[in-house]
């Protein structure tokens, strides 16, 4: 829907002689920028980090770095079934951002082009942001690291977060399926077996609010 709308604004832009028409496929992206993406950049969890951990630590001897993680990328974790189509869409915008901005400095509309630059890197951020530790596990160049320890450690850390946080949620049905479906990965089950062991759950906290 976003790529559509996206489309129409932009085609509007070149296409209508009415004079305000070129701001109109900078609307969207200024929208999006503004009401959605602080909700990927800066929303933080309603379980006080404190409080994830001592949940983690009854099944993780690593819960301080998975607590990190998460509270890092909270809204990826709490709202798995949205994050990716929200990395699409600030993908989508961001570009139509970066492009408006160039066109807008060719036309010497420098306020405008200074404007959509600045939206444009929020929602580059965001894209980043929104559904990275599933982009990270999915990414078989983290998954090696032969280039970058750094990206094996971050893939690890995405894995084992994606099966911890449903220790949070336990309840969850949809956070529960994709802790499944991780566990089974035999990359992931060496660190399941290295990092989690049996212990008593401690107390959970209320599914976060869509």
């Amino acid at each position: 829907m976003i790529f559509l709308i996206n489309a129409i604004a932009i085609f509007a832009s070149f296409s209508l002689n009415q004079i305000h028409a070129v701001y109109w496929g900078a609307i969207l992206p200024t929208l999006y920028a503004i009401v959605v993406a602080p909700q990927a950049l800066i929303a933080r969890p309603e379980i006080p980090a404190s409080a994830i951990t001592k949940i983690l630590a009854d099944k993780w001897d690593n819960a301080e770095d998975l607590t990190a993680y998460i509270v890092k990328y909270w809204m990826a974790f709490a709202h798995p079934a949205t994050s990716g189509k929200k990395q699409r869409n600030s993908l989508i915008l961001y570009l139509t951002s970066f492009f408006l901005g160039i066109v807008y400095f060719l036309r010497e509309l420098f306020v405008a082009g200074t404007i959509v630059f600045v939206m444009g890197y929020i929602l580059y951020q965001m894209s980043l942001r929104a559904d990275r530790p599933r982009s990270v596990y999915a990414n078989t160049d983290f998954r090696d690291g032969s280039d970058n320890e750094f990206a094996r450690e971050e893939w690890e850390l995405a894995a084992m977060s994606i099966v911890a946080i449903s220790d949070l949620y336990p309840d969850d049905r949809a956070l529960k399926v994709s802790a499944n479906e991780v566990s089974e990965d035999e990359d992931v089950k060496s660190l399941l077996a290295k990092h989690r062991h049996d212990g008593r759950m401690g107390v959970t906290g209320s599914r976060p609010a869509a």
